[in-house]
């Protein structure tokens, strides 16, 4: 729910009733937009008229009267299963109070266990044979605006009795019940869970996650339609952290498609409790403006939640709950619809274009900077060697940076332009090294630039350097580091394996090479790699700790159990037990030794 202006929407929703109803009675496969339509009555409608059974997957629930009319057919005899997730009661703290009201009636639930959360936001109609899925949650802005084109949630609102969508989506769901090892009994669960329709085939069309079907995953197949684009992307997007999809938006653009974006902005700035991954987002919107992508941002109140893409020379619309993020394409609980039916992609042109045109709802992006840097070492009046290594923390929005340095602060030459180091955000410090320096006094000063090239420029501080001087520590909490993987669906995805099958994570706590063995330690060990690790041969492996947090902000301190040099490579190969309680989804990884740090990396773990 976002907040609402309510004073206006009696007089709308009468119109906007007149108007759903004639077109429900019209069609039975329909699209309904919450930007000006009321979606929530022809949902209740539904709810009420069912009399076989309704199953509902959603992530969080904010609408006591949806409740009660599900509540309200369970108690006349019709059968209701609900899967929902807990985890989503943090954010929206309304979703417990309606989860209880729902165990309270003696509704049977289920719930995830573990690995990516349920993301679903649906509902099955199984005596009227039909499904209502979406981009968007059980809200009250999702469904109907609060003041229409003013004050709503984008998004969209699939109301369908098509036969091979209805049926495989009951195949899903029976899949999901009866998923024991994933999935358990939050209340009113008194035998094991039991499927309530005959297998069908799963349209081909539908995409249910997460699957063990490499070609099933939501990116890979969506990055395969970008990559045969040949005209013309739409896309509307709720958040943009994943790399790789970004990156076929770019060889699409190379090609000399068109690419239009509508963007959510508070997922381009946004407060200090979020970080990692999702720091992600703003380094792909800015690569995408300064690439060409033409980009435009909510205005309106409310929020962009919607998650959609149109192909224009393909006639196909992807359209589903998957954000473009790593944890929607193949890890938590989503559904997404890969279809060619021209009425529904004529229907997303046409609400984009509306969207795109509209002088009020949406506006052009304009990229900001970042945050200065702060000058870290070596501190303003320092003595240091021939050869100094400039330190700085970049802030939260910098994606590269500018060295310059010179004989005075107002004599400074750019050394180093662009230069990428140390990781996104707060986590880790920057750094850049300057040899050969003759005796004398050097002033430096970095400048933070955005992908967009927007940039900010720190202080200046000045140091002596003198071949005199003791050579320092050899190594610096900066100049550990550890090697990231490029292709990852982050840009701070460690490069890590599984040190049995070498495969890349996600990573199971128990390994699987493990799974018979009943041993006391079957967890897997994990290999990273690190530069300039200053561990001396005569020192053991357990001089070097993995420091762990995980997705629920557990920290550990893992000591190292076995560290050696990869030959032909300034690389060190370190090898860590994974802890026993660490949480599925995603870890940062931080390598400590002799009080020093190297930069952090994150890494994922399934259940």
């Amino acid at each position: 729910m976002i907040p609402g202006i309510r004073c206006v929407r009696a007089v709308w929703l009468l119109f906007g009733f007149i108007l759903v109803s004639a077109q429900v009675s019209s069609a039975q496969e329909r699209l309904c937009d919450p930007s000006f339509e009321d979606c929530y009555t022809p949902l209740i409608q539904t709810v009420q008229a069912e009399t076989a059974g309704i199953d509902v997957a959603l992530y969080t629930i904010e609408l006591p009267g949806l409740a009660d009319a599900i509540i309200a057919r369970y108690q006349a005899g019709v059968p209701v299963r609900l899967t929902v997730e807990l985890r989503a009661n943090a954010k929206f703290p309304m979703n417990q109070t309606l989860l209880d009201r729902f165990k309270t009636a003696g509704i049977p639930m289920r719930y995830k266990l573990g690995d990516g959360i349920v993301h679903a936001k649906m509902v099955l109609f199984a005596g009227q044979n039909k499904v209502v899925f979406s981009s968007s949650n059980f809200g009250d802005g999702d469904l109907r605006p609060y003041e229409p084109y003013a004050n709503y949630v984008d998004g969209a609102w699939y109301f369908t009795d098509d036969p091979t969508v209805v049926n495989s989506f009951k195949t899903n769901y029976d899949d999901i019940w009866t998923n024991t090892s994933l999935y358990g009994d939050y209340a009113n669960i008194s035998a094991p869970p039991a499927r309530n329709y005959q297998r069908y085939a799963i349209d081909p069309s539908l995409d249910f996650l997460p699957t063990k079907y490499p070609a099933e995953d939501y990116g890979a197949r969506t990055i395969a339609l970008i990559d045969r684009e040949t005209r013309k992307i739409d896309i509307t997007m709720y958040r943009l952290t994943e790399t790789n999809v970004c990156d076929a938006l770019l060889r699409a653009l190379a090609r000399g498609v068109q690419v239009r974006l509508l963007a959510e902005p508070n997922e381009y700035r946004f407060d200090a409790t979020r970080a990692g991954a999702e720091l992600t987002g703003p380094y792909n919107v800015d690569r995408l403006y300064a690439a060409g992508v033409q980009i435009r941002m909510r205005k309106h109140l409310g929020l962009t939640h919607q998650k959609s893409l149109s192909l224009y020379a393909q006639g196909v619309t992807i359209f589903g709950s998957s954000n473009w993020s790593w944890q929607s394409f193949n890890y938590q609980e989503e559904h997404n619809y890969f279809t060619n039916k021209p009425w529904f992609f004529q229907w997303f042109i046409n609400q984009f274009n509306r969207k795109w045109n509209s002088a009020t709802e949406f506006e052009s992006f304009v990229p900001l900077p970042p945050t200065a840097p702060v000058n870290l070492s070596p501190a303003n009046g320092a003595i240091v060697n021939s050869s100094v290594l400039l330190n700085w923390e970049g802030g939260r929005w910098a994606h590269k940076y500018d060295v310059y340095l010179g004989p005075n602060e107002n004599n400074l030459s750019l050394i180093a332009a662009n230069v990428v180091t140390g990781t996104l955000g707060t986590d880790g410090s920057e750094s850049y090294q300057v040899p050969g320096l003759a005796n004398g006094v050097y002033c430096w000063r970095i400048v933070g630039k955005t992908m967009a090239n927007q940039s900010a420029a720190g202080p200046t501080s000045c140091f002596t350097s003198s071949n005199t001087t003791p050579p320092p520590a050899p190594i610096t909490s900066t100049t550990m580091q550890l090697l990231l993987d490029s292709t990852g669906p982050t840009v701070d995805q460690l490069a890590t394996f599984d040190s049995t099958f070498f495969v890349k994570e996600p990573f199971p706590v128990v390994s699987e090479a493990n799974a018979l063995n009943l041993g006391i330690d079957r967890n897997t060990r994990v290999i990273v790699f690190v530069r300039n690790l200053p561990l001396a041969q005569s020192e053991p492996p357990t001089a070097v700790v993995a420091s762990l947090i995980d997705s629920n902000k557990q920290s550990y301190d893992v000591p190292a159990e076995s560290v050696r040099a990869v030959d032909n490579t300034d690389f060190t190969q370190v090898i860590f037990r994974l802890p026993d309680n660490l949480a599925p989804g995603a870890s940062t990884v931080t390598i400590k030794t002799h009080g020093q740090a190297s930069n952090t990396g994150t890494m994922r773990i399934k259940n």
